[in-house]
């Protein structure tokens, strides 16, 4: 003789435990993806802070004319700054941030058009700023920029 138990308990366990699997699966993914995206912005924070280190180079070099000044112009020679004995000196712009760099004279030309400097009479001196930013992490950022100096 076969009975039949109406017994549903065991059912009813299986689909909460399976239940409970699928919730932890997707908790489990979320928390990845949170880590995940953390660790990109705090990666772009830290580019982001060496690459100003490094901008501020050429406010630095702006500010010492010493390192674009009439005899600073030989070509293929450069300065470094913030020390130019010792290239390996860096100028700290922030609890966590320096910068260091060089610059260099790469020739003369005529005056830029519309800088209101007369053709023949003046001379437009160039320069190039190699400035490396340090961040957080020994985060670097390296900018190239180029100005001229006019004089005669």
């Amino acid at each position: 003789m076969y009975r039949q138990v109406n017994n549903e308990d065991g059912y009813i366990m299986v689909t909460v435990l399976m239940i409970l699997s699928i919730l932890t699966v997707i908790a489990t993914a979320g928390t990845n993806n949170s880590i995940t995206e953390q660790r990109s912005a705090t990666n772009g924070q830290i580019y982001e802070l060496s690459f100003y280190a490094a901008d501020t180079g050429r406010t630095y070099v702006m500010e010492h004319s010493d390192l674009y000044h009439e005899e600073n112009i030989t070509v293929g020679e450069s300065l470094a700054f913030p020390d130019n004995v010792n290239p390996a000196v860096q100028f700290s712009v922030g609890p966590l941030e320096s910068v260091k760099g060089e610059v260099e004279y790469i020739g003369s030309s005529n005056p830029p058009r519309g800088s209101g400097f007369e053709v023949g009479k003046f001379v437009s001196h160039r320069y190039r700023i190699n400035s490396t930013g340090v961040g957080p992490r020994s985060s670097t950022s390296e900018i190239e920029a180029g100005f001229y100096r006019v004089g005669f």
